[in-house]
């Protein structure tokens, strides 16, 4: 009866969790399908804007990120760039003091006299900011020489109120952090492009994020009652909650190096995971509300089911799963024929079920920190994206 029972759970779990994800794939490429036929050109216009880049002991990359942002193509008499340092205890805030003066580009640095978070300091650069549009950058990305007039062209439309962007990973790709990471990246921009013009995507990027002021205005009253959550990861929510909608732009690119090792990669997966479910979470009234159109209706209620439920029952067919095999292995042999055949087909759809299990086990560990985490969660440096 004991094995009758785990062969049930288990395949039901792995069913509902691969039924989810296909329907809501399929869902998704319907809507990309009837968008591409009416896909328009935008002009490029140049609004004033505010680049804030935070930095924490940044001095091995700090040169370069510096050297990435002069060479940005953008006017200068329209670009302000405002670093803001998180009590660095190396060289970041001598090295950035002394390469700005290189270039032409309006450059300051606020400096912080304690480590407050990431959220923390753009706020802080915010506050010293006169753009009408604020951009978000991270030390350890470097944008597309044309990345800004892609990601402002899209607040010609005055419903725009976000825009974030695509990532291309640096690295050769033959380490396995790197590897998952690519397999991730394909349907996570998919997903993100399809959602956009079902409505609004909820998941945007810190490391290119570009919004209105009246947005990070709202945004960072909120926040002074919620320290603990990721200003980049909110973003969407407050727009939409504004009248906004936040939308990807594949031609908005930045350059980032992946984490090398498997174990820098889920440290990464589970920081993502954590200000992911966190903003959800923090903004769960939206989910299946009407006054939110498509994105409280469709996209919410998807990604709770997918950050939020799915991966316990995930975890419920893998346990399941682990106990039947050492029970009666032979009940578990069709499960491992289909695995391994999905292994061994090519090495993408091997990287991809790496990839998705590393990235369902990332979101349980999240969820256990949100929930018992006290004190700032701040974003702690990854070395090996540091190159």
């Amino acid at each position: 009866m004991l094995i009758l029972i785990l062969e049930i759970v288990m395949w039901t779990s792995f069913l509902m969790v691969f039924l989810f994800y296909f329907g809501y794939f399929w869902v998704l490429y319907l809507f990309h399908k009837r968008a591409q036929k009416k896909v328009k050109s935008l002009a490029f216009f140049y609004p004033t804007v505010s680049l804030i880049v935070p930095t924490f002991n940044e001095e091995k990359i700090i040169s370069k990120k510096i050297q990435n942002i002069a060479e940005l193509d953008y006017p200068n008499d329209k670009m302000e760039v405002i670093f803001v340092d998180g009590h660095s205890t190396d060289q970041t805030t001598n090295i950035i003091r002394r390469e700005v003066e290189k270039y032409k580009k309006s450059a300051r640095l606020i400096s912080q006299d304690r480590r407050e978070g990431y959220t923390r300091a753009i706020i802080d650069g915010f506050s010293e900011s006169k753009g009408e549009i604020i951009i978000l950058t991270d030390a350890a990305s470097y944008h597309h020489l044309d990345a800004i007039k892609h990601l402002v062209k899209h607040f010609s439309n005055p419903q725009i109120g976000a825009v974030t962007g695509k990532e291309i990973i640096l690295g050769n790709n033959k380490k396995i952090g790197e590897e998952l990471e690519q397999s991730y990246r394909f349907f996570y921009d998919f997903m993100r492009k399809a959602e956009t013009e079902i409505d609004s995507t909820p998941d945007s990027k810190g490391e290119i994020l570009a919004l209105r002021r009246d947005i990070f205005n709202a945004l960072a009253i909120r926040l002074k009652a919620s320290p603990n959550a990721s200003f980049d990861s909110c973003v969407p929510y407050e727009a939409k909650l504004m009248g906004y909608r936040t939308v990807y732009d594949e031609t908005a690119k930045y350059y980032e190096y992946a984490p090398s090792s498997f174990r820098d990669r889920n440290k990464q997966q589970v920081r993502r995971g954590t200000f992911l479910v966190g903003a959800l979470l923090m903004y769960r009234n939206m989910i299946m509300n009407r006054k939110y159109g498509r994105f409280g209706l469709i996209i919410l209620p998807a990604h709770f089911v997918m950050e939020c439920l799915l991966p316990w029952l995930f975890l419920l067919g893998a346990g399941c799963l682990l106990i039947l095999t050492l029970l009666d292995p032979i009940k578990t042999l069709p499960f491992w024929m289909i695995f391994f055949v999905g292994a061994i087909v090519s090495k993408r759809s091997r990287n991809f079920l790496l990839s998705f299990i590393q990235s369902q086990w990332a979101l349980i560990v999240a969820i256990f920190r949100l929930v018992s985490h006290k004190g700032h969660l701040y974003i702690d440096t990854i070395t090996s994206t540091r190159k």
